[in-house]
């Protein structure tokens, strides 16, 4: 669980009002006494939300319970006016709802605008919420594209630190095209291409291995990943590497002339 979302998520505000659901609450109360970062912001939540109820309460007269009282003559018996001529008229007190009375911890005033804050926090927390789960997307997909490259690389690494390294230079024809073949204890071919230009539309390059001066296919190179080391053929013996420039898919026979780049064992 990521601690900082899930403080960020409105649901302390909630606890703190005392209207999140009891099975949230009991879910948060349980985080709270594992996770020291969590309890404090919920007291860090009561304790804004206490001085808010505390800075808009609205304190009553003075004199005001005195009057009330001096209204409410409770100790006179209510006499049987049903023979009488005259009505008599029943005074009811009025009592005002904007005012916080003695033994009132919160007034009405004070809740409507701690459920306000409330509600612009969870409002924002949403919002924020939704732009940090998209950023966290965003970091898991290229932090798992970054494993994958540094994986890559010490698979090539070690491949290349305990393979035969046999280096194919470009021939007359085509000089300064470089290449290199790479031969493990298993005779497993390994082709790294370095400095070859993209193989027309409808052709393809192929690696050949010289075994007893005749011509053996190693394998077409994929041409859409020059600058991953591919896996070729399995070659138990040769003398020497080279690579042609075939149509696609590739041939029995190499075409002689159209040799890029060779090396010897």
């Amino acid at each position: 669980m990521d601690i900082k979302t899930y403080i960020s998520s409105g649901i302390i505000e909630e606890y703190a009002l005392g209207v999140l659901s009891q099975e949230e609450a009991s879910i948060l109360e349980c985080i709270m006494k594992n996770n020291l970062e969590v309890k404090n912001a919920v007291l860090e939540a009561q304790n804004t939300f206490e001085q808010l109820a505390d800075a808009e309460a609205v304190e009553p007269p003075s004199e005001l319970k005195s009057q009330i009282f001096a209204k409410l003559d409770f100790a006179k018996p209510v006499e049987n006016t049903s023979q009488s001529t005259e009505k008599e008229t029943v005074i009811t007190p009025i009592i005002p709802l904007n005012k916080k009375y003695e033994g009132s911890n919160f007034s009405k005033f004070a809740l409507v605008a701690a459920s306000l804050l409330l509600l612009a926090s969870l409002g924002y927390n949403i919002y924020t919420g939704q732009n940090q789960k998209q950023e966290l997307a965003k970091l898991a997909t290229n932090n798992t594209i970054l494993t994958n490259q540094v994986s890559e690389l010490k698979s090539q690494n070690n491949l290349m630190l305990n393979s035969r390294n046999i280096k194919l230079n470009g021939v007359a024809s085509h000089p300064g095209m470089l290449a290199n073949v790479y031969w493990d204890t298993s005779k497993k071919v390994y082709l790294k291409v370095n400095n070859m230009p993209s193989a027309p539309k409808g052709q393809q390059y192929q690696l050949w291995a010289i075994v007893d001066g005749k011509p053996v296919s190693a394998g077409m190179f994929d041409g859409n990943h020059p600058d991953q080391i591919q896996s070729m053929a399995v070659i138990d013996k040769a003398q020497a590497f080279a690579i042609t420039l075939e149509k696609a898919g590739g041939v029995d026979s190499p075409t002689m002339e159209n040799m890029m780049v060779m090396g010897t064992t």
